[in-house]
Protein backbone atom coordinates (compact mmCIF):
# COMPACT_ATOMS: atom_id res chain seq x y z
CA UNK A 1 0.00 0.00 0.00
CA UNK A 2 1.80 3.58 -1.14
CA UNK A 3 1.79 6.24 1.57
CA UNK A 4 -1.28 8.08 0.50
CA UNK A 5 -3.47 5.27 0.66
CA UNK A 6 -2.07 3.84 4.09
CA UNK A 7 -3.03 7.45 5.65
CA UNK A 8 -6.43 7.44 3.72
CA UNK A 9 -6.83 4.19 5.22
CA UNK A 10 -5.75 5.69 8.49
CA UNK A 11 -7.84 8.73 7.98
CA UNK A 12 -11.47 6.44 7.68
CA UNK A 13 -10.76 4.01 10.66
CA UNK A 14 -9.99 7.15 13.19
CA UNK A 15 -13.37 8.51 11.76
CA UNK A 16 -14.85 5.71 12.71
CA UNK A 17 -13.66 4.74 15.90
CA UNK A 18 -13.43 8.12 16.60
CA UNK A 19 -17.46 7.66 17.14
CA UNK A 20 -17.26 4.68 19.49
CA UNK A 21 -18.03 2.65 16.08
CA UNK A 22 -16.73 -0.73 14.57
CA UNK A 23 -15.28 -0.81 10.88
CA UNK A 24 -14.91 -3.90 8.50
CA UNK A 25 -11.16 -4.07 7.36
CA UNK A 26 -10.92 -6.11 4.53
CA UNK A 27 -14.00 -8.44 4.12
CA UNK A 28 -12.92 -10.35 7.34
CA UNK A 29 -12.04 -8.24 10.07
CA UNK A 30 -13.95 -6.08 12.46
CA UNK A 31 -12.06 -3.47 14.29
CA UNK A 32 -13.47 -1.39 16.73
CA UNK A 33 -12.55 0.38 20.31
CA UNK A 34 -15.44 -1.66 21.98
CA UNK A 35 -16.54 -4.58 22.91
CA UNK A 36 -17.95 -7.82 20.31
CA UNK A 37 -20.26 -9.83 20.91
CA UNK A 38 -20.37 -12.88 18.22
CA UNK A 39 -23.91 -14.87 17.82
CA UNK A 40 -22.77 -18.35 16.83
CA UNK A 41 -26.42 -18.96 14.42
CA UNK A 42 -25.24 -15.70 12.96
CA UNK A 43 -21.87 -16.05 11.57
CA UNK A 44 -21.51 -13.33 9.00
CA UNK A 45 -22.52 -10.76 12.17
CA UNK A 46 -21.02 -9.23 14.94
CA UNK A 47 -22.79 -6.93 17.26
CA UNK A 48 -20.39 -4.09 18.31
CA UNK A 49 -21.68 -2.58 22.61
CA UNK A 50 -20.93 0.83 21.79
CA UNK A 51 -20.95 1.53 25.50
CA UNK A 52 -18.77 -0.99 26.64
CA UNK A 53 -15.01 0.51 26.16
CA UNK A 54 -12.79 -3.17 25.33
CA UNK A 55 -9.75 -1.41 27.56
CA UNK A 56 -11.87 -1.11 30.42
CA UNK A 57 -13.96 -4.13 30.34
CA UNK A 58 -11.21 -6.27 29.63
CA UNK A 59 -8.30 -4.73 31.29
CA UNK A 60 -9.99 -2.54 33.63
CA UNK A 61 -7.96 0.78 32.60
CA UNK A 62 -9.59 3.83 33.99
CA UNK A 63 -9.38 5.75 30.31
CA UNK A 64 -11.54 4.82 27.18
CA UNK A 65 -10.43 4.90 23.75
CA UNK A 66 -7.18 3.49 24.32
CA UNK A 67 -7.05 -0.12 23.07
CA UNK A 68 -8.27 -1.53 19.47
CA UNK A 69 -10.05 -4.55 19.76
CA UNK A 70 -9.91 -6.54 16.44
CA UNK A 71 -11.34 -9.86 15.27
CA UNK A 72 -10.72 -11.68 12.17
CA UNK A 73 -12.91 -15.07 11.71
CA UNK A 74 -12.72 -17.76 9.37
CA UNK A 75 -13.91 -21.24 9.68
CA UNK A 76 -13.53 -23.44 12.78
CA UNK A 77 -9.76 -24.09 13.22
CA UNK A 78 -6.99 -24.22 15.64
CA UNK A 79 -5.26 -21.30 14.19
CA UNK A 80 -1.44 -21.77 15.50
CA UNK A 81 -1.26 -18.55 17.95
CA UNK A 82 2.87 -18.70 17.99
CA UNK A 83 2.24 -18.13 13.94
CA UNK A 84 0.18 -15.47 14.60
CA UNK A 85 1.94 -13.79 17.07
CA UNK A 86 5.22 -13.85 14.58
CA UNK A 87 3.03 -12.55 11.76
CA UNK A 88 2.54 -9.54 14.12
CA UNK A 89 5.47 -8.60 15.14
CA UNK A 90 6.49 -9.06 11.39
CA UNK A 91 3.39 -6.64 10.50
CA UNK A 92 4.92 -3.87 13.08
CA UNK A 93 8.08 -3.84 11.90
CA UNK A 94 6.90 -3.26 8.17
CA UNK A 95 4.74 -0.99 9.35
CA UNK A 96 7.36 1.16 11.55
CA UNK A 97 10.01 0.37 8.57
CA UNK A 98 7.45 2.24 6.11
CA UNK A 99 8.44 4.96 8.26
CA UNK A 100 5.07 5.53 9.57
CA UNK A 101 6.39 5.71 13.31
CA UNK A 102 10.10 6.34 14.31
CA UNK A 103 11.86 3.40 14.55
CA UNK A 104 12.26 3.26 18.53
CA UNK A 105 8.51 2.87 18.77
CA UNK A 106 8.34 -0.56 16.60
CA UNK A 107 9.37 -2.66 20.13
CA UNK A 108 6.94 -1.10 21.99
CA UNK A 109 4.48 -1.25 19.73
CA UNK A 110 4.93 -5.00 20.12
CA UNK A 111 5.01 -5.16 23.37
CA UNK A 112 1.54 -3.68 23.53
CA UNK A 113 -0.62 -6.38 21.41
CA UNK A 114 -2.34 -9.22 22.72
CA UNK A 115 -3.03 -12.60 20.66
CA UNK A 116 -5.96 -15.48 21.25
CA UNK A 117 -6.49 -18.24 19.46
CA UNK A 118 -8.06 -21.37 19.87
CA UNK A 119 -4.65 -22.61 20.61
CA UNK A 120 -3.65 -20.12 23.51
CA UNK A 121 -2.54 -16.52 23.54
CA UNK A 122 -0.82 -13.49 25.40
CA UNK A 123 1.49 -10.84 24.52
CA UNK A 124 2.84 -11.08 21.29
CA UNK A 125 6.55 -10.57 22.81
CA UNK A 126 5.97 -12.87 25.47
CA UNK A 127 6.45 -16.46 26.25
CA UNK A 128 2.75 -17.16 24.73
CA UNK A 129 2.26 -19.92 27.18
CA UNK A 130 -1.38 -18.17 28.71
CA UNK A 131 -4.55 -18.32 27.35
CA UNK A 132 -4.89 -21.89 27.74
CA UNK A 133 -8.32 -21.88 29.01
CA UNK A 134 -10.63 -24.56 27.87
CA UNK A 135 -13.72 -22.35 27.23
CA UNK A 136 -11.67 -19.70 26.35
CA UNK A 137 -9.75 -21.78 23.44
CA UNK A 138 -13.51 -22.65 22.44
CA UNK A 139 -14.78 -19.51 22.14
CA UNK A 140 -12.00 -18.44 19.72
CA UNK A 141 -11.95 -21.48 17.31
CA UNK A 142 -14.03 -19.44 14.44
CA UNK A 143 -11.92 -16.05 14.92
CA UNK A 144 -8.39 -14.37 15.74
CA UNK A 145 -8.56 -11.82 18.47
CA UNK A 146 -5.79 -9.13 18.72
CA UNK A 147 -5.97 -6.43 21.15
CA UNK A 148 -2.93 -3.54 20.70
CA UNK A 149 -2.94 -0.23 22.59
CA UNK A 150 -2.37 2.23 19.93
CA UNK A 151 -2.78 5.84 19.53
CA UNK A 152 -4.41 7.20 16.60
CA UNK A 153 -1.25 7.80 14.56
CA UNK A 154 -0.61 4.10 14.62
CA UNK A 155 -3.92 3.48 13.19
CA UNK A 156 -2.27 2.42 9.97
CA UNK A 157 -0.86 -0.69 11.50
CA UNK A 158 -4.25 -2.01 11.39
CA UNK A 159 -3.98 -2.57 7.75
CA UNK A 160 -0.39 -4.81 8.13
CA UNK A 161 -1.84 -7.08 11.15
CA UNK A 162 -5.21 -7.65 9.35
CA UNK A 163 -3.31 -8.27 6.06
CA UNK A 164 -0.37 -10.49 7.69
CA UNK A 165 -2.94 -12.69 9.94
CA UNK A 166 -5.44 -13.36 7.25
CA UNK A 167 -2.29 -14.81 5.54
CA UNK A 168 -1.34 -17.36 8.55
CA UNK A 169 -4.88 -18.21 8.57
CA UNK A 170 -5.28 -19.23 5.12
CA UNK A 171 -1.86 -21.02 5.11
CA UNK A 172 -2.51 -23.17 8.02
CA UNK A 173 -5.74 -24.78 5.91
CA UNK A 174 -8.40 -22.30 6.82
CA UNK A 175 -11.06 -20.31 5.16
CA UNK A 176 -11.72 -16.67 5.97
CA UNK A 177 -15.33 -15.72 6.44
CA UNK A 178 -17.10 -12.78 5.13
CA UNK A 179 -18.34 -10.59 7.95
CA UNK A 180 -21.95 -9.16 5.93
CA UNK A 181 -23.57 -7.10 8.96
CA UNK A 182 -21.51 -5.46 11.69
CA UNK A 183 -24.00 -3.41 14.47
CA UNK A 184 -23.47 -0.99 16.06
CA UNK A 185 -25.42 -1.20 19.67
CA UNK A 186 -25.37 2.01 21.07
CA UNK A 187 -27.82 0.74 23.77
CA UNK A 188 -26.64 0.94 27.31
CA UNK A 189 -29.25 -1.36 29.18
CA UNK A 190 -29.34 -4.55 28.12
CA UNK A 191 -28.38 -7.70 29.03
CA UNK A 192 -24.97 -7.61 30.59
CA UNK A 193 -22.43 -9.60 28.40
CA UNK A 194 -21.15 -13.05 30.02
CA UNK A 195 -17.25 -12.39 29.55
CA UNK A 196 -16.51 -15.07 32.47
CA UNK A 197 -15.23 -17.73 29.42
CA UNK A 198 -12.77 -15.06 28.94
CA UNK A 199 -11.11 -14.95 32.55
CA UNK A 200 -7.73 -16.23 32.30
CA UNK A 201 -4.19 -15.73 33.84
CA UNK A 202 -2.32 -13.48 31.15
CA UNK A 203 0.74 -11.49 30.60
CA UNK A 204 -0.79 -8.89 29.10
CA UNK A 205 0.52 -5.41 29.46
CA UNK A 206 -2.76 -3.86 28.93
CA UNK A 207 -3.55 -4.12 32.48
CA UNK A 208 -3.38 -1.27 34.05
CA UNK A 209 -2.86 -1.44 37.87
CA UNK A 210 -0.56 1.45 37.47
CA UNK A 211 0.19 3.62 34.74
CA UNK A 212 0.97 1.83 31.58
CA UNK A 213 4.88 1.18 31.45
CA UNK A 214 6.51 1.86 28.27
CA UNK A 215 9.04 -0.92 26.88
CA UNK A 216 12.12 0.66 28.40
CA UNK A 217 10.60 0.95 31.70
CA UNK A 218 9.72 -3.19 31.75
CA UNK A 219 13.38 -3.66 30.22
CA UNK A 220 15.05 -1.73 33.05
CA UNK A 221 12.77 -3.31 35.83
CA UNK A 222 13.60 -7.21 34.08
CA UNK A 223 17.70 -5.77 34.55
CA UNK A 224 16.91 -4.62 38.31
CA UNK A 225 15.13 -7.94 38.79
CA UNK A 226 17.84 -9.97 37.33
CA UNK A 227 20.64 -7.63 39.37
CA UNK A 228 18.66 -8.00 42.20
CA UNK A 229 18.19 -11.83 42.28
CA UNK A 230 22.06 -12.34 41.44
CA UNK A 231 22.46 -12.11 45.44
CA UNK A 232 19.66 -14.27 46.50
CA UNK A 233 20.19 -16.83 43.79
CA UNK A 234 16.76 -17.67 42.60
CA UNK A 235 13.85 -15.41 41.72
CA UNK A 236 11.60 -16.45 44.53
CA UNK A 237 14.47 -16.13 47.35
CA UNK A 238 13.98 -12.56 46.34
CA UNK A 239 10.41 -12.29 46.19
CA UNK A 240 10.22 -13.33 49.58
CA UNK A 241 12.71 -11.47 50.77
CA UNK A 242 11.22 -8.34 49.49
CA UNK A 243 7.40 -9.63 50.68
CA UNK A 244 9.18 -10.04 54.24
CA UNK A 245 10.61 -6.41 54.18
CA UNK A 246 7.00 -5.53 53.18
CA UNK A 247 4.52 -7.56 55.79
CA UNK A 248 3.14 -5.25 57.87
CA UNK A 249 3.71 -7.60 60.92
CA UNK A 250 7.47 -9.13 60.29
CA UNK A 251 7.55 -12.84 61.93
CA UNK A 252 11.78 -11.88 61.22
CA UNK A 253 13.60 -8.95 60.91
CA UNK A 254 14.85 -8.77 57.62
CA UNK A 255 18.10 -7.52 58.38
CA UNK A 256 18.45 -10.65 60.30
CA UNK A 257 17.32 -13.18 57.84
CA UNK A 258 19.97 -11.95 55.39
CA UNK A 259 22.42 -12.13 57.70
CA UNK A 260 21.69 -15.68 58.51
CA UNK A 261 20.68 -16.64 54.88
CA UNK A 262 23.67 -15.13 52.94
CA UNK A 263 26.22 -13.42 55.00
CA UNK A 264 27.12 -10.08 54.58
CA UNK A 265 23.82 -8.46 55.04
CA UNK A 266 24.96 -4.88 54.55
CA UNK A 267 26.83 -5.52 51.12
CA UNK A 268 23.34 -7.26 49.78
CA UNK A 269 21.37 -3.88 51.67
CA UNK A 270 23.56 -1.51 49.60
CA UNK A 271 23.14 -3.02 46.49
CA UNK A 272 19.04 -3.18 47.13
CA UNK A 273 19.48 0.40 47.66
CA UNK A 274 21.61 1.31 44.87
CA UNK A 275 18.75 -0.09 43.04
CA UNK A 276 16.52 2.34 44.53
CA UNK A 277 14.45 -0.69 45.67
CA UNK A 278 14.78 -0.48 49.56
CA UNK A 279 15.58 2.43 52.16
CA UNK A 280 15.97 2.56 55.84
CA UNK A 281 18.25 0.67 57.90
CA UNK A 282 18.58 -2.35 60.15
CA UNK A 283 14.38 -2.99 61.64
CA UNK A 284 13.30 0.08 59.76
CA UNK A 285 14.11 -1.24 56.24
CA UNK A 286 11.28 -0.57 53.73
CA UNK A 287 10.63 -0.81 50.04
CA UNK A 288 10.82 1.93 48.33
CA UNK A 289 7.77 3.00 45.23
CA UNK A 290 9.96 0.84 42.62
CA UNK A 291 10.53 -1.52 45.21
CA UNK A 292 6.69 -2.08 45.50
CA UNK A 293 6.40 -1.98 41.82
CA UNK A 294 9.39 -4.93 41.52
CA UNK A 295 7.11 -6.92 43.93
CA UNK A 296 4.70 -6.50 41.46
CA UNK A 297 6.64 -7.12 38.48
CA UNK A 298 7.86 -10.55 40.20
CA UNK A 299 4.52 -11.65 40.66
CA UNK A 300 3.41 -11.38 37.08
CA UNK A 301 6.52 -11.97 35.36
CA UNK A 302 7.88 -14.57 37.26
CA UNK A 303 8.36 -17.77 34.47
CA UNK A 304 10.13 -14.58 32.20
CA UNK A 305 12.04 -13.56 34.83
CA UNK A 306 12.91 -17.03 36.05
CA UNK A 307 13.94 -17.98 32.34
CA UNK A 308 16.28 -14.74 32.32
CA UNK A 309 17.38 -16.37 35.47
CA UNK A 310 18.30 -19.86 34.30
CA UNK A 311 20.27 -18.15 31.47
CA UNK A 312 22.53 -15.77 33.76
CA UNK A 313 22.83 -19.36 35.80
CA UNK A 314 24.52 -21.19 32.71
CA UNK A 315 26.40 -18.82 31.55
CA UNK A 316 28.46 -18.23 34.93
CA UNK A 317 31.63 -20.82 35.67
CA UNK A 318 33.80 -18.51 34.15
CA UNK A 319 36.13 -17.02 36.06
CA UNK A 320 38.95 -14.67 36.16
CA UNK A 321 40.85 -16.41 37.63
CA UNK A 322 41.20 -19.76 39.73
CA UNK A 323 43.77 -19.97 42.72
CA UNK A 324 44.03 -23.46 43.71
CA UNK A 325 46.48 -26.27 44.64
CA UNK A 326 45.00 -29.27 42.94
CA UNK A 327 46.43 -32.88 44.50
CA UNK A 328 45.28 -36.04 41.75
CA UNK A 329 44.86 -39.47 43.37
CA UNK A 330 42.18 -40.70 40.77
CA UNK A 331 45.12 -42.83 39.04
CA UNK A 332 43.01 -42.90 35.94
CA UNK A 333 40.66 -45.40 37.75
CA UNK A 334 36.58 -45.02 37.32
CA UNK A 335 36.41 -42.36 35.38
CA UNK A 336 38.07 -44.03 31.89
CA UNK A 337 38.53 -42.12 28.77
CA UNK A 338 36.81 -38.92 28.27
CA UNK A 339 34.61 -38.79 25.31
CA UNK A 340 36.09 -35.94 23.19
CA UNK A 341 34.11 -36.40 20.03
CA UNK A 342 30.28 -35.37 19.83
CA UNK A 343 29.78 -37.41 16.42
CA UNK A 344 30.74 -40.74 15.45
CA UNK A 345 30.52 -42.27 11.62
CA UNK A 346 28.70 -46.03 11.44
CA UNK A 347 27.46 -47.90 8.48
CA UNK A 348 23.62 -47.84 7.77
CA UNK A 349 22.99 -51.02 9.49
CA UNK A 350 23.94 -49.26 12.78
CA UNK A 351 22.34 -46.25 12.43
CA UNK A 352 18.86 -44.88 14.00
CA UNK A 353 16.70 -41.95 12.55
CA UNK A 354 18.92 -39.20 14.50
CA UNK A 355 21.76 -39.71 11.75
CA UNK A 356 22.42 -38.29 8.35
CA UNK A 357 24.66 -39.44 5.33
CA UNK A 358 28.28 -38.77 5.82
CA UNK A 359 29.42 -38.17 2.41
CA UNK A 360 33.07 -38.29 3.01
CA UNK A 361 32.52 -41.46 5.37
CA UNK A 362 30.52 -43.06 2.13
CA UNK A 363 33.12 -41.79 -0.70
CA UNK A 364 36.02 -43.58 1.46
CA UNK A 365 34.17 -46.64 2.24
CA UNK A 366 33.01 -46.89 -1.34
CA UNK A 367 36.73 -46.07 -2.75
CA UNK A 368 38.04 -48.64 -0.14
CA UNK A 369 35.55 -51.32 -1.44
CA UNK A 370 36.30 -50.98 -4.84
CA UNK A 371 40.21 -51.54 -4.07
CA UNK A 372 39.79 -54.24 -2.24
CA UNK A 373 37.77 -55.44 -5.97
CA UNK A 374 40.30 -54.20 -8.06
CA UNK A 375 37.43 -52.36 -10.01
CA UNK A 376 35.57 -49.01 -10.16
CA UNK A 377 31.91 -49.41 -9.65
CA UNK A 378 28.91 -47.49 -8.49
CA UNK A 379 28.20 -46.97 -4.63
CA UNK A 380 26.40 -49.47 -3.50
CA UNK A 381 24.15 -49.48 0.38
CA UNK A 382 26.94 -51.29 1.68
CA UNK A 383 29.28 -47.83 1.12
CA UNK A 384 26.69 -45.61 3.00
CA UNK A 385 27.84 -44.26 6.34
CA UNK A 386 25.82 -41.99 8.45
CA UNK A 387 27.05 -39.56 10.99
CA UNK A 388 25.45 -39.26 14.39
CA UNK A 389 25.82 -37.60 17.57
CA UNK A 390 26.64 -40.16 20.26
CA UNK A 391 24.20 -40.74 22.78
CA UNK A 392 25.71 -39.53 26.63
CA UNK A 393 24.34 -40.61 28.87
CA UNK A 394 23.19 -38.51 32.21
CA UNK A 395 25.75 -38.59 35.23
CA UNK A 396 24.52 -39.38 38.84
CA UNK A 397 25.79 -36.22 40.10
CA UNK A 398 25.78 -36.17 44.49
CA UNK A 399 27.00 -33.32 45.65
CA UNK A 400 27.64 -33.99 49.44
CA UNK A 401 27.44 -30.46 51.24
CA UNK A 402 29.07 -29.41 54.59
CA UNK A 403 25.76 -28.01 56.09
CA UNK A 404 27.34 -26.85 59.62
CA UNK A 405 27.15 -23.68 61.36
CA UNK A 406 30.58 -22.45 59.77
CA UNK A 407 29.13 -23.03 56.14
CA UNK A 408 26.18 -20.03 56.72
CA UNK A 409 26.05 -17.20 54.12
CA UNK A 410 28.38 -17.09 51.29
CA UNK A 411 29.27 -20.49 51.34
CA UNK A 412 26.30 -22.51 51.56
CA UNK A 413 24.73 -20.00 48.75
CA UNK A 414 27.63 -20.41 46.42
CA UNK A 415 27.01 -24.64 46.96
CA UNK A 416 23.43 -24.41 45.82
CA UNK A 417 24.41 -21.84 43.24
CA UNK A 418 26.87 -24.99 42.04
CA UNK A 419 23.51 -27.44 42.54
CA UNK A 420 21.37 -24.98 39.88
CA UNK A 421 24.55 -24.85 38.17
CA UNK A 422 25.19 -28.37 37.05
CA UNK A 423 21.63 -29.25 36.99
CA UNK A 424 21.17 -26.51 34.15
CA UNK A 425 24.25 -26.72 32.09
CA UNK A 426 24.81 -30.71 32.16
CA UNK A 427 21.33 -31.82 32.70
CA UNK A 428 22.69 -34.93 34.79
CA UNK A 429 20.64 -36.48 37.77
CA UNK A 430 21.41 -34.03 40.99
CA UNK A 431 21.08 -34.74 44.28
CA UNK A 432 21.77 -32.71 46.93
CA UNK A 433 22.69 -34.06 50.14
CA UNK A 434 23.62 -32.06 53.39
CA UNK A 435 25.81 -33.58 56.59
CA UNK A 436 24.98 -31.35 59.74
CA UNK A 437 24.72 -31.99 63.61
CA UNK A 438 24.05 -35.73 63.64
CA UNK A 439 21.60 -36.62 60.64
CA UNK A 440 22.37 -36.64 56.62
CA UNK A 441 19.18 -34.56 54.80
CA UNK A 442 18.88 -35.89 51.47
CA UNK A 443 17.15 -32.29 50.11
CA UNK A 444 17.20 -33.26 46.23
CA UNK A 445 16.89 -36.88 45.24
CA UNK A 446 17.72 -37.26 41.01
CA UNK A 447 15.62 -33.69 40.44
CA UNK A 448 14.21 -33.96 37.63
CA UNK A 449 12.59 -30.30 37.35
CA UNK A 450 14.07 -27.05 37.84
CA UNK A 451 11.15 -26.66 40.64
CA UNK A 452 11.77 -29.89 42.68
CA UNK A 453 15.79 -28.56 42.45
CA UNK A 454 14.63 -24.92 43.73
CA UNK A 455 12.40 -26.78 46.53
CA UNK A 456 14.87 -28.75 48.13
CA UNK A 457 17.63 -26.13 48.10
CA UNK A 458 15.21 -24.24 49.86
CA UNK A 459 15.24 -26.27 52.84
CA UNK A 460 18.72 -25.86 53.85
CA UNK A 461 19.33 -24.59 56.71
CA UNK A 462 23.57 -24.77 58.21
CA UNK A 463 23.49 -25.32 61.60
CA UNK A 464 25.42 -27.69 64.16
CA UNK A 465 28.31 -30.10 64.07
CA UNK A 466 29.82 -31.57 61.01
CA UNK A 467 29.30 -35.66 61.13
CA UNK A 468 31.41 -36.10 57.54
CA UNK A 469 31.79 -39.78 57.84
CA UNK A 470 27.65 -40.62 58.02
CA UNK A 471 27.55 -38.14 54.95
CA UNK A 472 30.06 -40.44 52.97
CA UNK A 473 28.03 -43.51 53.88
CA UNK A 474 24.69 -42.43 52.76
CA UNK A 475 26.13 -40.54 49.22
CA UNK A 476 27.55 -43.68 48.47
CA UNK A 477 24.57 -45.82 49.41
CA UNK A 478 22.92 -43.51 47.00
CA UNK A 479 24.94 -43.71 44.40
CA UNK A 480 25.18 -47.22 44.82
CA UNK A 481 21.58 -47.91 44.08
CA UNK A 482 21.85 -46.76 40.25
CA UNK A 483 24.87 -48.14 39.32
CA UNK A 484 23.84 -48.95 35.50
CA UNK A 485 24.69 -44.91 35.20
CA UNK A 486 28.09 -43.37 35.44
CA UNK A 487 28.05 -41.63 38.65
CA UNK A 488 29.90 -39.18 40.75
CA UNK A 489 30.18 -37.60 44.02
CA UNK A 490 31.50 -34.01 45.15
CA UNK A 491 31.91 -33.22 48.65
CA UNK A 492 32.02 -29.36 49.30
CA UNK A 493 33.24 -28.60 53.66
CA UNK A 494 34.98 -25.72 55.14
CA UNK A 495 36.18 -27.95 58.07
CA UNK A 496 37.26 -30.99 59.69
CA UNK A 497 34.38 -33.88 61.20
CA UNK A 498 33.69 -33.12 64.22
CA UNK A 499 30.91 -35.84 64.54
CA UNK A 500 31.85 -39.56 65.34
CA UNK A 501 30.00 -42.09 63.61
CA UNK A 502 31.79 -45.70 64.77
CA UNK A 503 34.35 -44.93 67.17
CA UNK A 504 35.45 -41.71 69.31
CA UNK A 505 37.62 -40.38 66.73
CA UNK A 506 35.29 -38.56 63.65
CA UNK A 507 38.62 -38.20 61.62
CA UNK A 508 38.92 -41.23 61.90
CA UNK A 509 35.62 -42.45 60.92
CA UNK A 510 35.55 -40.20 57.87
CA UNK A 511 38.82 -41.61 56.81
CA UNK A 512 37.35 -45.06 57.24
CA UNK A 513 34.13 -44.09 55.13
CA UNK A 514 36.25 -42.83 52.01
CA UNK A 515 37.35 -46.56 51.81
CA UNK A 516 33.48 -47.01 50.73
CA UNK A 517 34.25 -44.39 47.76
CA UNK A 518 37.23 -46.33 46.30
CA UNK A 519 35.60 -49.95 46.27
CA UNK A 520 32.82 -48.87 44.90
CA UNK A 521 35.16 -47.25 41.98
CA UNK A 522 32.96 -43.78 42.35
CA UNK A 523 34.85 -40.85 40.81
CA UNK A 524 34.87 -38.59 43.51
CA UNK A 525 36.09 -34.62 43.94
CA UNK A 526 37.14 -32.76 46.89
CA UNK A 527 37.03 -28.63 47.54
CA UNK A 528 37.79 -27.52 50.58
CA UNK A 529 39.56 -24.90 52.52
CA UNK A 530 43.50 -24.37 53.20
CA UNK A 531 43.27 -24.98 56.95
CA UNK A 532 42.27 -28.22 56.60
CA UNK A 533 44.63 -28.93 53.32
CA UNK A 534 46.31 -32.00 55.30
CA UNK A 535 43.15 -33.85 57.01
CA UNK A 536 41.56 -33.49 53.36
CA UNK A 537 44.64 -34.91 51.35
CA UNK A 538 44.74 -37.98 53.98
CA UNK A 539 40.40 -38.40 52.33
CA UNK A 540 40.89 -37.90 48.92
CA UNK A 541 43.81 -40.14 48.50
CA UNK A 542 41.93 -42.99 50.54
CA UNK A 543 39.11 -42.08 48.37
CA UNK A 544 41.30 -42.13 45.04
CA UNK A 545 40.02 -38.99 44.47
CA UNK A 546 40.78 -35.58 43.05
CA UNK A 547 41.43 -32.57 45.44
CA UNK A 548 41.46 -28.90 45.19
CA UNK A 549 41.97 -26.52 48.03
CA UNK A 550 40.73 -22.81 47.37
CA UNK A 551 40.63 -19.58 49.20
CA UNK A 552 37.53 -19.44 49.28
CA UNK A 553 33.94 -20.80 48.12
CA UNK A 554 33.16 -18.61 45.27
CA UNK A 555 30.51 -19.67 42.62
CA UNK A 556 32.22 -19.14 39.45
CA UNK A 557 35.04 -21.18 40.41
CA UNK A 558 32.81 -24.04 42.07
CA UNK A 559 30.93 -24.78 39.05
CA UNK A 560 34.49 -24.70 36.35
CA UNK A 561 36.05 -27.16 38.90
CA UNK A 562 33.05 -29.68 38.95
CA UNK A 563 31.76 -29.54 35.10
CA UNK A 564 35.68 -30.16 34.10
CA UNK A 565 35.87 -32.94 36.71
CA UNK A 566 32.10 -34.01 35.34
CA UNK A 567 34.08 -34.11 31.82
CA UNK A 568 36.46 -36.60 32.75
CA UNK A 569 33.38 -39.29 33.91
CA UNK A 570 32.82 -42.11 31.05
CA UNK A 571 29.41 -41.70 29.42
Amino acid sequence: MRPDELAAFAAEVNCRLNRGLGVRVGETALVSRRVHVIDPARADEAQVKCAADAGRVFYHRSAADEVVHIDIFHSLADISHYALAQAARRAVDEFTREGCVGSSSSAALADFIDVQTATGGGRITGSLKYGRKQSLMTAHRGHVHLAALMGHEASGLLYYLVRDAEQVIQGQGAELRRLDRIVNDADPGGTPVDLSPYSAPTDSLLQEHAPPASLTDDCAMMKDALDAAADFGSVSSLASFLECVAASRRRDNPYALLEREYGDAEAMLSRLRALEILSGDGASLALTDKGRHLVFFLRRFAREIETQMRKVIRRSGRPRAIPLDKSDFSRGRARGASVRESRTIMSAEEADFRGAISVPGTISQWAVRCSQQGRRGPVEPCDVRIEQARRRLRVDVCLLIDASASMAGKRIQAAKHLARYMFLTCRDRVSVLTFQDRSVTPHVIRARSHRALEQGLSTVRPAGLTPLAAGIVEAVRLLGTARHAPAMLVLLTDGIPTMNQWTGDPARDALTAAEQIAENSIPFTCIGLAPNKSFLRRLTEIAHGTLYIVDEFDRDVLAKLVKDERSKVQT
